[in-house]
């Protein structure tokens, strides 16, 4: 009898879940200010091309100027340098500085001590104004809100539950759709992966970018650096927002325990590495000199990027960059482990589509070929790695110069991973270890290097299933998931997604742990299959040296052209003249 009871208790406690709880999406991602439409979108923060990023206030929010970006950004002012506290009812309202500066005071974000004085320095907001010409990156967020299916997906979906005995569940409606980031018409991606943190989704991860034939499926494992377990559950949405089909082959959560202090990060293939003690660079400098170490020496929201301003796509110096980065290294040391964050440009991405199109209405001879071991599959493969378009070599200076250690692999462009590449560092002498990495111009973007000379420390891997997995239309889908089998979840709409419940394995109270996702599959870009193929241009960019790049840099320069074009209406009257 009590068994019954907890069931209908249970039966209704999720009827008044579903009924009246909301669930939110969350996206943050970076994107070029040529790239930012619309008034209403939420800028949260920007990186300069010096290598500085400045975070604006959430609850004012930044606009965005023909010339420029405003916003406030917080501040911290020593009391030493501080000229006059402007009082407003008694309390401080302005702080006026040594130099001059008028700050609006934050009362609620300032430590006081009991008599109301600021215990350390005063915190403000400061009007800020960034000219586009300083801007590399800006960051955007966009937070919608996802509504429930209709009450008889509900009904099917809380009976299943109950007979798998979750207790939290949530489907999402084909109703409300969380709108796609700025770039979903202009190129292909891969499935956006949302962890849920207890009160909204978050855009945690974005697995097998690049994927975009069944040739070229792989498997995937990343980070989701914001998923929580609530009450005992995890929680992810997997969405399609992007202008293409995708087909997901296996779907799972990889927890890992692991003693604390001590990072988790997964290889390209799935291997688990343990990061002990990451040691950034000495130094890491450009062909130029330039100094790298603003952009890389922090995993955090600053990236290095070709510096496009700087270059000429006619010159064949100008289309590669070549980056040395410094790291010191025990004499006796045979193995490296080097962590790297980073990722495909918004352009290496589009390119992808760009490459497509150049096929025309024989479109589907290149897919026929590339899941067939045609000739094509060979030459876009031979291309790709010759000039390194979604694969980087990891160059080491060894007593016999510079040799290849291994690929750096590519995905994004709107999630930049953590991943771990073992190199073997036996033939490097002296106590120094140099790096070397050349990727091509516009199609890299680059957060964070580390090496750690550690042995990797024992882990507790699982991989375990959902015991839920719900697409919008009400579907149970955990079988297509289980593995990894050539039977996909096939999701062809912009809106199309499903969540998963996880039930959350036991852990030793004296570890760590981290989660990771595991996924499996491939996309398909939406094209127009219009126009006759460009052969004789198509042969030489799977043939000639470095012309691809070339082409992929002047094609950039174009679409960059268009879309301020869009954007300025002067420019626009200006061209149609």
């Amino acid at each position: 009898m009590n068994k019954v009871v907890s069931l209908i208790t249970l039966f209704f406690f999720m009827i008044f879940m579903l009924s009246c709880s909301t669930t939110y999406v969350t996206k943050r991602v970076s994107v070029k200010p040529e790239n930012v439409f619309g008034k209403d979108v939420k800028i949260v923060g920007v990186q300069t091309k010096s290598g500085a990023y400045i975070e604006f206030t959430k609850s004012i929010p930044a606009e965005f100027h023909l010339d420029s970006i405003q916003g406030y950004s917080i501040v911290s002012i020593a009391k030493d340098n501080i000229h006059e506290l402007i009082m407003k009812d008694g309390e401080i309202s302005e702080i006026v500085t040594k130099d001059g500066r008028r700050l609006t005071f934050l009362y609620i974000s300032t430590t006081f001590d009991n008599k109301k004085r600021p215990i350390s320095n005063y915190l403000c907001t400061e009007r800020i104004s960034i000219p586009h010409p300083e801007i590399d990156l800006v960051w955007i967020e966009k937070v919608d809100e996802v509504s429930k299916v209709d009450q008889r997906k509900v009904g099917v979906a809380v009976l299943g539950a109950i007979a798998a005995a979750i207790v939290v569940i949530a489907v999402i409606s084909e109703g409300s759709e969380p709108e796609p980031p700025p770039s979903s018409s202009i190129g292909g991606s891969c499935p956006f992966t949302y962890s849920f943190d207890g009160r909204k989704y978050i855009f945690d991860a974005e697995p097998y970018g690049g994927a975009i034939c069944q040739r070229l499926k792989r498997t995937e494992w990343c980070g989701l650096e914001s998923i929580k377990e609530i009450n005992g559950h995890y929680r992810i949405m997997v969405r399609n927002e992007m202008d293409e089909t995708q087909f997901i082959d296996e779907l799972k959560l990889t927890p890992v325990d692991h003693p604390k202090g001590v990072q988790v990060i997964p290889g390209p293939f799935g291997q688990i590495h343990t990061i002990s003690n990451p040691i950034a660079p000495n130094q890491a400098y450009d062909s130029t000199g330039r100094d790298l170490m603003p952009f890389i020496s922090k995993n955090d929201r600053v990236f290095w990027q070709t510096r496009i301003e700087e270059k000429d796509p006619e010159r064949k110096e100008d289309l590669k960059d070549e980056l040395i980065f410094e790291f010191p290294k025990p004499k006796e040391t045979k193995k490296a482990k080097l962590v790297l964050n980073g990722c495909n440009t918004l352009w290496g991405s589009q390119s992808l589509k760009k490459y497509l199109d150049l096929y025309g209405y024989k479109v589907s001879e290149w897919y026929q070929q590339m899941n067939h071991h045609g000739p094509i599959f060979f030459k876009t493969n031979n291309m790709q790695l010759r000039e390194e378009l979604y694969a980087l070599q990891i160059r080491v200076e060894t007593d016999e110069g510079w040799k290849s250690k291994g690929l750096l692999v590519g995905g994004g462009p709107f999630i930049s991973e953590n991943k771990a590449y073992v190199l073997d560092v036996s033939d490097v002498s002296g106590d120094m270890l140099r790096i070397k990495l050349t990727p091509p111009a516009t199609f890299w973007m680059i957060n964070y290097l580390a090496v750690d000379y550690s042995e990797d420390v024992p882990v507790d891997v699982q991989e375990i299933s959902p015991i839920q997995a719900v697409d919008n239309k009400g579907q149970d889908v955990r079988e297509i998931l289980e593995q990894t089998d050539n039977i996909y979840l096939i999701m062809p709409n912009i809106g199309d997604a499903v969540e998963m419940i996880f039930e959350s394995p036991n852990r030793d109270e004296g570890l760590s742990r981290s989660v990771l996702l595991k996924a499996s599959g491939y996309y398909d870009i939406h094209l127009k299959g219009e126009g006759e193929p460009q052969y004789k241009l198509l042969d030489r960019l799977h043939t000639e040296p470095e012309f691809v790049v070339q082409y992929a840099f002047q094609e950039f320069l174009k679409w960059r052209r268009e879309i301020l074009a869009r954007k300025n209406p002067h420019e626009q009257l200006k061209r149609k003249k």
